[in-house]
């Protein structure tokens, strides 16, 4: 994840790292919400379950896209499924940067 989150800073994207739903919840509120949630290989599937609907209790429209474990989302407009991608590599982030366009900014 390191290469695209550096890559994400040169573009200028304000990106929050955690680890557990209680830093999740934390950020989110501490910033006024995100433009997108973005769950890396290694975040075990219960981990990203609950980070995804607690998010998505206080901002149903929440885009999500995930390197890894499925988050039970349908909408496509809302939700990339990258786990075919690396995330360091140039396809993994042009198509998460792909993703990243269509969302509607705060």
């Amino acid at each position: 994840m390191q290469p695209l989150l550096a890559h994400l800073h040169e573009l200028g994207i304000i990106v929050d790292v955690v680890s557990d739903l209680l830093s999740a919840r934390t950020s989110f509120f501490s910033s006024g919400g995100h433009d997108c949630l973005l769950i890396a290989p290694d975040v075990r599937p219960g981990i990203a379950a609950q980070v995804a609907n607690s998010l998505r209790t206080v901002d149903p429209e929440l885009p999500m896209a995930t390197f890894g474990p499925t988050v039970g989302e349908t909408v496509p407009t809302r939700l990339a499924m990258l786990a075919g991608f690396h995330p360091g590599s140039r396809a993994g982030t042009g198509a998460f940067l792909r993703f990243l366009r269509g969302v509607r900014l705060k």
